[in-house]
């Protein structure tokens, strides 16, 4: 079980930071995102993933419609080539280019496709993420 600190929003939300490499592995960042275990992908900012070199508008991009707390909208859905995150690394894992409301101090969300991954405990008074990897993920990670 491998544990990680976390800080609170000033909303109360739970934040993480991840680093999410370039397409070409040349340059990462490190970015805030909100653990949300009501999210079913993981979000990045479009920004930043253009930044990175990751393509967000060719003609055979897969997009999905996102129900979100504004409306609905359309969000490309691409593979990262690396994406480290609450202790772990994984390869090629697929997320979602949508913007988050400026309000919620968020470069992103940290969603199911990602937690789905493990078992997770949360102790909010020690500000503690317990991460137990679930063997049979279909995800390329690093434990």
């Amino acid at each position: 079980m491998r544990q990680t600190r976390f800080e609170l929003s000033p909303d109360r939300l739970i934040m993480v930071q991840a680093t999410i490499h370039a397409l070409d592995d040349s340059k990462h960042v490190t970015v805030d995102l909100i653990l949300d275990t009501g999210a079913s992908f993981t979000t990045i900012n479009p920004d930043i993933l253009s930044d990175l070199g990751y393509d967000l508008s060719g003609p055979n991009l897969h997009k999905i419609d996102f129900i979100t707390a504004s409306g609905t909208t359309k969000a490309a859905i691409i593979a990262v080539s690396k994406l480290s995150v609450i202790g772990h690394t994984f390869e090629g894992m697929e997320v979602a280019a949508n913007y988050l409301p400026v309000e919620t101090y968020a470069h992103g969300l940290l969603g199911a496709n990602f937690l789905s991954c493990f078992d997770i405990g949360i102790s909010y008074s020690k500000r503690i993420i317990n991460t137990e990897p679930i063997p049979s993920t279909i995800f390329s990670f690093t434990p």
